[in-house]
């Protein structure tokens, strides 16, 4: 029984003991943040120096004017405000841009054509940032310092396209002309030094087999670094014709022979044979091909002359003759 009695006297006590030490540590732990918050709202009411990192973002270039080169993508700022402010500010997780009027910062100095450098103070605007940022922020000072302005002046001149195309064809099917585009030429503009080593406008690679008509379609136009393009896309025009052979026989006829001496070529005439499209056989002149034999190529170590054969035709797709070289005599005339 009495051991029972000690048993009980025994939890009581340490159950007591146990409760009196929890009130105790949470008593601590609450007046411990209370004096903490009381403290960083004293804190907070001071004020203090400070460097926080901003962005930047330049606006307002002229439309004639080109940036080249690069410009600094954050301000450091050293600056004086209360605690709160600051702790506010450096809480923000993003931070709107700082934007500056980089035509107002250079106080209209375009109005020369000859002048592509500034060199503007950032101390300058010092009031402007500050605005952007916080009326309770002072700034002190600004990195970097300066910032270095360097134009390109836009020029704008016409450059002739270029398709850039593999075609392929059907039998007896040709292009009957170069592939063009509508417009053939577009107005582009950019920094003087980039324009120069533009030759060409190149449109997007485009394959096509099988070709058996005139093709027309939208192609885009490849984009050109740091160059603006007046429109995106161009009307390719790719003609197509069907061909036919055509044979007939022409003279061959000889030149530089003495007035005393007649050469006769066997045989006399040569086979062309050429590929022309249907629209323009009926612009097919034979006259315009030639075959000729030269006296001063007789050698007396062979009895045949090489046929020459000269083609004027701007019609005709492609050209074959024969016979290549022919036998021939000499005759003194009488």
């Amino acid at each position: 029984m009495k051991q029972i009695w000690v048993k009980r006297l025994f939890l009581f006590v340490k159950r007591k003991v146990k409760n009196f030490s929890y009130q105790k540590a949470v008593v601590f732990v609450v007046c411990l943040a209370l004096s903490s918050f009381l403290w960083l709202l004293n804190s907070l009411e001071k004020r203090y120096t400070s460097r926080i990192s901003v962005p930047v973002e330049y606006v307002e270039i002229p439309r004639d004017k080109e940036l080249s080169g690069t410009l600094p993508q954050n301000f450091d700022l050293m600056v004086d405000a209360y605690g709160y402010t600051l702790l506010s500010y450096k809480l923000r997780l993003a931070f709107s841009p700082i934007l500056l009027n980089v035509g107002e910062m250079i106080d209209n100095g375009f109005t020369s054509p000859y002048r592509t450098r500034y060199i503007i103070s950032t101390g300058l605007h010092r009031e402007e940032i500050a605005k952007q940022i916080s009326s309770e922020i002072k700034i002190l000072s600004i990195k970097p310092d300066s910032l270095v302005f360097n134009f390109s002046k836009i020029v704008s001149r016409k450059v002739k396209v270029k398709p850039q195309l593999k075609l392929n064809f059907e039998n007896q099917y040709f292009l009957e002309e170069e592939p063009s585009t509508l417009p053939d030429s577009l107005v582009i503009s950019g920094p003087q030094n980039i324009l120069d080593t533009v030759k060409f406008i190149p449109t997007e690679f485009r394959e096509f087999d099988k070709l058996n008509h005139t093709l027309e379609k939208m192609v885009a136009i490849q984009p050109l670094k740091g160059i603006k393009i007046e429109v995106s896309e161009v009307k390719l025009l790719i003609p197509v014709e069907q061909n036919t052979e055509v044979s007939f026989d022409i003279p061959i006829q000889v030149v530089n022979t003495p007035p005393e001496i007649v050469l006769k070529a066997f045989p006399g005439k040569v086979k062309v044979t050429c590929r022309i499209g249907l629209s323009k056989y009926k612009k097919l002149d034979y006259n315009t091909f030639k075959a000729f034999v030269d006296y001063n190529r007789i050698s007396g170590k062979d009895s045949r002359l090489a046929v020459n054969f000269e083609n004027h035709s701007k019609v005709v797709i492609s050209v074959n003759y024969a016979p290549r070289e022919v036998e021939y005599i000499l005759e003194h005339e009488k």
